[in-house]
């Protein structure tokens, strides 16, 4: 198994960087198949399961490209919130921009001999909803969500019009401590693209087949949520783990496997082997 790192810049706006990590099955010569992974909010690329996942994938078999989205708020240490600034501007679609400029390193053989044809997609959280929508504007075999949002404005409209009002939004990470700020952006990002940035219709629009994983005890997105997916999925399929919380028991650092995380990471190379037609 080998792990690199890559940073990915955009000319057009200096100092945006999306920094991410590559783990392989090892040395490759033909095109193998490789899964892209979006973190949730307030996440970053190396939060509690995340490498473990990829480290399991990738002994599947399956090349793992994982990152921290340029509105993250991660800095070049990979893991603290260091880029205040960037987290204050991020919006959906700079996230999607992100994935499509992952992608798009992919197809240009950036990270070695990988089949742009054989991808999936995993997202957790908001990771899951936007994963959905870049899914559906472009070609993938599976995708994967972890208690994913099925709406792109969660906010109540009090919560809103408080934070036009203040021109920010406050949020506390209790992570690390900090308390994180949204811009205006965020929200004239889904008022200006209601289409694009319409998760349910952007499943109904997905062919590739769709795992839902949801906890039942999930205390951040509703279980409803899941429900709604599996719904307008053309090829969907849901599973609720009894019990389980949003983040599936995990915290970071990660300190031991639950039954409720063992049984997501489960679902989730099971499902990943039977899109790629790999042994599992």
């Amino acid at each position: 198994m080998q792990e690199t790192r890559f940073d990915l810049t955009y000319p057009d706006e200096p100092g945006r960087v999306i920094r991410g990590k590559v783990v392989s099955p090892g040395e490759q010569t033909a095109k193998g198949p490789w899964i892209l992974m979006v973190h949730g909010f307030k996440g970053f690329m190396d939060w509690a399961f995340l490498p473990l996942l990829a480290r399991g994938l990738a002994e599947s078999g399956i090349t793992t490209v994982r990152f921290n989205t340029s509105g993250s708020g991660v800095g070049e240490d990979l893991e603290y919130y260091s880029d205040p600034a960037a987290f204050e501007r991020d919006t959906y679609s700079r996230q999607l921009e992100d994935m499509a400029r992952v992608r798009q390193a992919v197809e240009d053989g950036q990270f070695g001999p990988l089949n742009p044809e054989e991808g999936l997609v995993f997202g957790h959280s908001r990771g899951g909803g936007m994963g959905i929508v870049h899914a559906a504007e472009h070609d993938y075999r599976g995708v994967i969500t972890w208690a994913a949002i099925s709406k792109a404005q969660f906010f109540t409209d009090k919560v809103v019009q408080e934070w036009r009002d203040q021109g920010f939004l406050e949020i506390p990470n209790t992570r690390t401590g900090h308390t994180m700020r949204l811009g205006l952006d965020a929200i004239h990002d889904v008022e200006r693209n209601p289409d694009r940035l319409d998760i349910l219709a952007a499943a109904a629009r997905l062919e590739a087949p769709t795992l839902v994983l949801h906890g039942t005890e999930d205390e951040t997105v509703p279980t409803q949520s899941a429900e709604d997916l599996v719904q307008a999925l053309p090829n969907g399929r849901k599973h609720l783990i009894v019990g389980a919380n949003h983040t599936f028991g995990a915290s970071h650092p990660l300190k031991q496997v639950d039954e409720p995380l063992g049984m997501a990471l489960a679902l989730t190379m099971q499902h990943a082997c039977q899109c790629l037609d790999l042994p599992y």
